[in-house]
Order: C-alpha cells, then structure tokens, then sequence
C-alpha cells in the first residue's frame, strides 16, 4: 500500500491541531473523507486545511459504506469510540482512536476483538508517548541508565476544558460522553506514561478526587498512590486547575533518577548516585542528555501509518490502551468507595 487514505470522524481540536497538521507532513497519508455531524464546522476544517469540500460527510455509517478509504481516525467523545471504531474494523478499516481507548471495559474489548477479528490495524493515539523527551526517556530507561526502577511518580496538569476547548461548555465535562473529568483526560496519559516507563503492571492502587473551584460535574483534580506487581510504588496527579500547564515525571533507580519536565529548563535530567560510598552523593554532575526537536516515530499518525505499510504491530495496541483504562477505571472505584481497589488483570 503507497498511500494510506484516511477517514477522520470529529473535527474538534484534536483534528485541528493534531491530526490534520501531521497528515499533511506525511507523504504515505491522503485524506479521502471528513466527517462531523455539524457540516459547517466540516467544511470549515476543509477550507482551512486545503481539503476538497466533496470529502466531507455528515455520517460516519454512510462514509463507511460509500467512501474509498483505508483507515479511520476516530477523533469523537470518548464514550462513541467504541461504535465507531468497531463498525470501521468490521468494514475492513484500519483504525487510530484518540486517548483514551473507551470508556468501559467491555467496549475495549469489542474493538480488540473486532480488530483480532478482522486482522486490522487498531492503535491508540497516546501523544504523550510521541514527545521527544519522553522518548529519551524510555530509551535511557531500556538501556539501565538508573538501573532497576524502585519508584515512580508522575504529574500532568492544565487550565481545563478551557485551556483546550476554549469553554467549559464541552463534552469533556459531562459525564455521559467523557466518562470522567480531569482523571479521564489528562490522566490518561501520565497513568500510560508510568506503565510505559515502568514496564511493570499495576496490581493495585487508591485514589481520591476532588472539585472545590470550578462549577462541573466531574473531578478538576485526582491524585492515586499504585502498587505494582513487583511491590514497586508510584504515584501520579492529574489536574484541570494547573496554570501554565504542567507535565514532569520521576523515576528512581538502585543506580540514580531520571526526570522529565516540561517548561524553560532542559527537558530531561539525569542524575547518578555513587556506586561507592554515601548513595546519597551524586557520581558526576547532573547530565541532560541531548532531545531531539521532533518525534523519532514522527508523531501518532507516522506511526500508524508505518504499522499499516509494514504489517508490524501498533506501536500503542488495543491490549495497551484498554490496560490504561483499567487502571483509570479502578481509580474511579476506588475515590467512590475510598478503598484499595485491585486490578484484575493490567497488563497489555
């Protein structure tokens, strides 16, 4: 396969800023259909993107059945991913779904096995996962350079709906169609971010959220202590009520710390301890290895992309998204009943 035509459904922020700026960059990628319920934000996108007005579609269900494409983004709330993604694989279409996979368990595992099914590519678009520094910081951490990881700890936090959307008048507050607030938002990604860096499953954990300054019907913040399966400890925050927004994660090791962050300083910092002596002392002044500018896979959609070409593997599976929404499904029970909550299974 030369080029890959795409189908987007949604043409929200996601698309805008994300989607339709990498497949423009992308010489395997043409888009063959756009989609969304509100023709005029449809054709909007279209104009501004160069896109020929005869692509765009108000149905999803007709694209599928009329429209000549390979695979489908789905870029929708999140609670009609799982709809949307599933008819696609059965229509024989590759699919990339934003973060986070669904919403309930059951519907992960329908668009797995639609996917198992009908021998199609279905990857979870994880952008945190894509960012140069937290690629540096996965290779560093494959390689050993802080040795065996004892702890980790993460934080990603912003503005809000506002901060994205513009408004909090967005399907990300109600319930119905997000499945949760700031936990199921911006905690998809530091909760991906933890098991990709740990490379551990998550056996357990306690979690607690909270909304004391703004006006919604779901959490602005939730914050979680977990246990993995080694009995290795970590902890992450997620939070709309951050300003200027806010990512950084820690990893301990038995050899040092790696960190990341996001902001005016170097984006990752290495430390070693001595292997000698005090281990509280640090072997050598603190390095910052060299980040690239951009992504080494090139972005979310060069990924899939490459996995569609290639016939290898998604670089994010199904298996790995739905073990990220476990471990966000479980935080919820736990902040309800206020009590450890066990995963059942947490591994991709």
């Amino acid at each position: 396969m030369r080029t890959v035509r795409f189908a987007i459904v949604g043409c929200g922020k996601i698309t805008e800023r994300l989607a339709l700026p990498q497949l423009a960059h992308n010489r395997h990628a043409a888009v063959a259909a756009l989609i969304d319920i509100n023709r005029t934000s449809a054709l909007r996108m279209a104009r501004q993107f160069h896109i020929d007005q005869r692509l765009v579609w108000t149905s999803w269900r007709r694209m599928l059945r009329y429209a000549d494409v390979d695979a489908v983004a789905v870029n929708v709330p999140n609670a009609l991913h799982a709809e949307i993604a599933v008819a696609a694989l059965e229509a024989g279409k590759h699919v990339l779904v934003e973060k986070p996979i669904a919403t309930t368990l059951a519907d992960a595992d329908a668009m797995i096995a639609a996917a198992r099914r009908h021998r199609r590519v279905l990857m979870v678009e994880q952008t945190q996962r894509f960012d140069p520094a937290h690629e540096t910081a996965h290779r560093l951490l494959r390689a050993g350079a802080i040795g065996a990881i004892r702890e980790v700890r993460g934080r990603l936090g912003h503005a809000g709906p506002q901060y994205w959307a513009g408004t909090t008048k967005t399907w990300l507050t109600d319930r119905r169609l997000s499945g949760g607030g700031a936990l199921m938002d911006v905690g998809a990604h530091i909760v991906d971010l933890l098991r990709w860096f740990s490379g551990k499953r998550i056996r357990r954990l306690c979690c607690r959220t909270s909304t004391l300054h703004k006006r919604l019907k779901v959490e602005e913040a939730a914050a979680a202590i977990l246990e993995f399966e080694d009995g290795t400890l970590g902890a992450f925050d997620a939070s709309w009520t951050t300003q200027p927004y806010e990512i950084s994660t820690v990893c301990y090791g038995d050899r040092g710390t790696l960190r990341t962050s996001f902001g005016r300083g170097p984006r990752v910092a290495l430390e070693l301890s001595r292997r000698r002596g005090d281990p509280n002392q640090f072997d050598r002044p603190v390095q910052y290895p060299k980040v690239p500018d951009g992504s080494r896979q090139g972005g979310a959609y060069a990924a899939f992309i490459r996995s569609i070409r290639t016939s290898t593997p998604p670089l994010i599976s199904g298996a790995e998204g739905r073990a990220t929404l476990e471990v966000l499904l479980a935080a919820y029970e736990s902040a309800k009943t206020r009590r450890w909550v066990e995963l059942t299974t947490g591994r991709a």
